[in-house]
């Protein structure tokens, strides 16, 4: 079983979901909750989901025959109507409590001072809005639309029911259901309804039973479609990176989440199917990412209505998938941006979000051949280049690239240039090549990739740099985790064995742990900070001792911070973690809730590619910084 990190990208995460809920080879399932939702909401936005799920290749949208059965028998209970009706009535009732309460306080004086035009006035206008509220309520509660609307679920659900045969699945939930409810197993432990308490698993077991068999040349993904918040499916991010420096306090409410299936449930599905990933999501969270791909790219979207019932009319607007479909919008934004004199926001073109092309066999270059490839020329253009016009020349390299007149190597070269020379472009790469990523050939896109990473640790002779470039390793250890680019790091790691190369931590490696330790001396208490007396990073002592005062390797400057403030083994761990190029997820997290201090001599080692371990007491000025 593997861990989710607890720092997550967001960006990578709407990416990645957005061409898996497009591809066609996705198996896709509906559980209880959101065949409830399709019968509840409005004629127009039902239809737009169910023509959706209809238009799934035959067999890639499947319903549970648990989910038909909890269907069924809240359509006989009549649930329908139930919770709106429940949620008029609680209105209704706080409302004439209101007008109750208001019209005891009011006068004439305090009606005539907010502008009315006295007190019969205001209590008239009060009893008005509670008459409103419920002429309101009778309209989205009409019960003949209702029963309209089951009947175009029920249809649905008729077509598209798996077959399952529940005797077994009951049988071994009958032996092992309540271990699993008791040990806070994935799904289902928080299912306090005694009447159906393993219903989650129930419908968990008929879809592995059903992608047990499912095997092929291609390989698929799974989707499950749910409205209930499924906390124990899935694993919220507790931070989220969105493309800025710091990571972010997630938000479910406004789309803003990179969220997981179970680890533990992860761990079985993986046992028991073929399937490469399992997501668990909310059907608002559907539409939105079918919604603003077509419209970041200007066209019409044809889910408007299922997206617009999908969202409280007041946070729309607001959502992080709508703010990232901006970032994402074509390059004429861009270009008009320039012809009216203004300074755009580095800009790429959408992704195209139908499947990856088919991958070709990606052969790596040499270091020294990537070395060989010259960008002085665009590198050059894009320096004399007017500010409000430098976004829009590197939007035509990406048009280059894409139409397959710009040589991968190039772009990479050039790309390499940019990082290293405009602090822009060294936060903003990695969503660039996130975005052009299904645009491109996977080969071509790797090559890129490689091109850029191998400027981090090679120079233009195709020399290992003594110490890494900082802004272009940082790209690479954002980069690594993306599965797409696994051949440029294999590429690379290669490289960097070849030259002998002593890294704390070498990419390309499958990103396993990296051995870190702290020696500290407790402070006795009472909250008092403990003092740090060794750092080890790779079995490699990463502290030194009398730093002078104006060098970057401080401690003090690295951590923005004086010792007699401290800060926690996390921020600490973070430091460390971008001082020496090692993925943060990879260092032990045992003292992140430390209280730490240092004396104000020490620093950190910097990294060496040349010694021992690839650490080194003093940084090559001639290198530059490491951070």
């Amino acid at each position: 079983m593997r861990l989710d990190p607890f720092v997550r990208d967001y960006q990578r995460f709407i990416a990645d979901l957005s061409g898996i809920l497009q591809s066609e080879e996705t198996v896709f399932y509906l559980d209880t909750s959101v065949l409830m939702w399709a019968a509840n909401i409005g004629r127009d936005a039902r239809r737009e989901f169910l023509a959706w799920c209809r238009s799934r290749p035959t067999g890639k949208m499947r319903v549970p025959v648990w989910a038909a059965h909890e269907l069924h028998r809240h359509l006989l209970r009549g649930s329908l109507n139930a919770n709106l009706k429940k949620a008029v009535s609680d209105a209704e009732a706080k409302l004439t409590d209101f007008a109750r309460l208001t019209t005891e306080r009011v006068d004439d004086a305090l009606c005539i001072a907010k502008g009315y035009a006295g007190r019969d006035a205001y209590v008239t206008d009060v009893q008005k809005t509670v008459q409103r509220l419920k002429e309101l309520g009778k309209i989205a509660g009409d019960e003949a639309a209702s029963s309209g609307a089951a009947d175009d679920v029920v249809d649905f659900v008729n077509d598209h029911i798996l077959d399952t045969e529940l005797d077994d699945i009951i049988r071994r939930i009958n032996e092992v259901g309540e271990l699993r409810y008791k040990h806070l197993m994935p799904p289902g432990y928080h299912d306090n309804k005694p009447e159906n308490k393993f219903g989650d698993v129930v419908i968990w077991e008929e879809m592995l039973a059903d992608l047990k068999d499912r095997t092929g040349p291609t390989q698929f993904d799974t989707v499950l479609i749910s409205r209930d918040e499924k906390t124990d499916w899935v694993s919220s991010a507790p931070l989220v990176y969105n493309g800025g420096d710091k990571p972010q306090k997630s938000n479910r409410d406004m789309e803003f989440d990179v969220t997981l299936a179970h680890p533990l449930l992860i761990h079985e599905f993986s046992k028991k199917t073929s399937s490469r990933s399992l997501y668990v999501v909310p059907p608002g969270f559907v539409a939105s990412a079918l919604y603003y791909a077509p419209n970041s790219a200007g066209q019409a979207s044809n889910v408007s209505k299922w997206f617009a019932a999908s969202h409280r009319f007041d946070v729309i607007e607001k959502l992080a998938t709508a703010a990232l479909a901006a970032r994402a919008a074509p390059v004429e934004r861009a270009n008009v941006a320039v012809a009216n004199g203004e300074e755009a926001e580095p800009t790429v073109p959408p992704a195209d979000l139908s499947p990856p092309v088919p991958a070709r066999a990606f052969v790596a270059p040499s270091a020294r051949a990537i070395a060989s490839v010259n960008a002085f020329p665009l590198s050059s253009a894009y320096a004399q280049a007017p500010i409000n016009l430098k976004d829009g020349l590197v939007a035509s390299w990406v048009n280059s690239l894409v139409s397959g007149e710009l040589p991968p190597l190039l772009f990479g070269k050039a790309m390499s240039g940019l990082i290293a020379s405009d602090i822009r472009w060294a936060t903003q790469a990695n969503a660039l090549f996130e975005q052009i990523a299904p645009n491109v050939e996977p080969a071509n896109w790797n090559m890129a990739v490689l091109a850029v990473i191998c400027s981090a640790y090679f120079d233009a002779s195709g020399e290992l740099h003594k110490v890494p470039q900082s802004e272009a390793a940082l790209f690479a250890l954002q980069m690594e985790p993306d599965a797409r680019a696994a051949p440029a790091f294999a590429a690379l790691n290669g490289f960097l064995k070849g030259a002998d190369a002593q890294l704390p931590y070498l990419p390309g490696t499958g990103r396993q742990k990296v051995p870190y330790a702290l020696n500290l001396l407790g402070g006795g208490g009472n909250g008092k900070a403990d003092l740090l007396r060794e750092v080890r990073v790779s079995g490699q002592p990463a502290l030194i001792d009398r730093v002078p005062e104006s060098s970057p390797q401080t401690l003090s400057r690295l951590l923005a911070n004086d010792p007699s403030r401290g800060c926690t083994g996390k921020e600490l761990r973070a430091v460390i973690a971008k001082h020496l190029f090692v993925p943060v997820e990879l260092l032990a997290t045992t003292w992140d809730t430390k209280k730490i201090t240092w004396s104000a001599d020490v620093g950190l080692a910097s990294v060496d590619t040349t010694s021992e371990g690839g650490l080194s007491s003093l940084a090559d000025e001639e290198d530059g910084d490491n951070d």
